[in-house]
């Protein structure tokens, strides 16, 4: 089953979520999708795939 998160974040942040999120999730991520909304603030949508087991 894929899992997704949601994560806010200003330019200068956008490297640590998505180190995080590959730290984290390992070969279980799937994708990281990445938008900008008009007041410079970026949403990083990161899929995953769940545990076996859970």
């Amino acid at each position: 089953m894929e899992l997704m998160i949601k994560r806010k974040a200003f330019l200068e942040e956008l490297s640590k979520v998505v180190d995080e999120a590959v730290t984290t999730y390992g070969t279980r991520l799937k994708r990281i999708e990445i938008t900008e909304d008009p007041k410079g603030c970026y949403t990083v949508l990161i899929t995953y795939e769940s545990e076996p087991g859970r």
